[in-house]
This record gives C-alpha cells, sequence and structure tokens, in this order.
C-alpha cells in the first residue's frame, strides 16, 4: 500500500479557512459542521501565532475503525483512505471519542458519523482534494507520503512528530521555519 498524506506547512498557512469554505463547498456540509478545521494556536512566550489546518489524519491504525461496533469505517488497501460507509453506520459516535485528533464529526440530518475522506470522489478522478486546490498559501499538498518526505527532506524541512496515540497518522505537518 502506497498511503496517501496530507502535507500541511505551518510556515505557509495564514489562517484564512479557505480550506474548510471549499471542504463544506465541495462536500455539501452545512453551517455548523466541518470535515477539516482550521485552529489558531496562541503563541508561547517567544514565539508568534500560527494556525493548524485539521483533517482527519486517516491513520495506519484508526482509532475510529478499531471503536466501530458494526464494522463501518473500512480502510482503503490501495491509499490509505480511511471511510464511512453510511448506509451500515448505527450513529452511536463511538468513533467521535475514540479519534484522538477530534477529526470525527456528526451528520445531525442523516444520523450518522461523518469525516474528511480527502474528497475520495475527486481522488477517483485523479484530481488533489478541494482544500489543496483552493489554499491560497499553498500550505497544503496532497500526495504519496514517501514522495512529500522525500521532497521536505530535500528542502531540509522536517515533519513534526503528532503520533502521541500510536495510530499512525498520515496527515503531516511541516515544522516553523526557525528565525
Amino acid at each position: 500500500m502506497s498511503q496517501y498524506t496530507m502535507m500541511v506547512d505551518l510556515e505557509r498557512c495564514i489562517g484564512c479557512k479557505s480550506c474548510e469554505a471549499a471542504c463544506k463547498l465541495e462536500n455539501g456540509i452545512p453551517m455548523g459542521r466541518y470535515r477539516t478545521k482550521v485552529i489558531w494556536v496562541a503563541p508561547q512566550k517567544g514565539s508568534r501565532l500560527y494556525f493548524v489546518s485539521m483533517p482527519c489524519m486517516h491513520c495506519a491504525k484508526p482509532a475510529c475503525k478499531a471503536s466501530c461496533p458494526v464494522g463501518a469505517i473500512s480502510k482503503r488497501q490501495e491509499d490509505g483512505v480511511v471511510l464511512i460507509d453510511k448506509e451500515r453506520c448505527i450513529g452511536c459516535r463511538y468513533c467521535a471519542w475514540a479519534c484522538p485528533y477530534g477529526a470525527m464529526g456528526f451528520d445531525e440530518d442523516r444520523m450518522v458519523a461523518d469525516k474528511c475522506t480527502y474528497c475520495a470522489h475527486r481522488l477517483a478522478r485523479g484530481e488533489q482534494p478541494s482544500c489543496v486546490t483552493k489554499c491560497p498559501g499553498r500550505a497544503l499538498t496532497f500526495g504519496r507520503a514517501e514522495e512529500l518526505f522525500a521532497k521536505a527532506r530535500s528542502e531540509g524541512r522536517w515533519c513534526k512528530d503528532i503520533d502521541t496515540f500510536g495510530t499512525g497518522p498520515s496527515t503531516s505537518y511541516l515544522e516553523r521555519l526557525k528565525k
């Protein structure tokens, strides 16, 4: 399996929330619900404000999948994308409680879990996720993990290790440049 990843460049994200808007428009997500969120991180002493785009992490070992009592969550073998079968989902929200990243949402109209799919319908057409194509700061990059990590290394950049829960998140964050 060659895992897809979303790489978020913390140096380039300007907190404009274009990724949130693009996701909502592409996927018909109503106001008040999100599949991806941008959070503003307050500066610690000696640092400056920064922003973090938070889509689903599409983990190697998804806690949401393990917690689903009806097997409605699957991880595609060909690319690692984690998806919800909304016909099987019973709306128990165990997946939302299990996700250590808070990436699982809930569709109140259909009473089923909902989350970022990396725009699986666009991937099927050979297109990038909508959030990536609409980011004005070019802070979001999408592709095969090994290619994106190799490019980051060639530029002297490194990714923050956010795997504090042992789930193996595929969404990764390029550290800010040292000033």
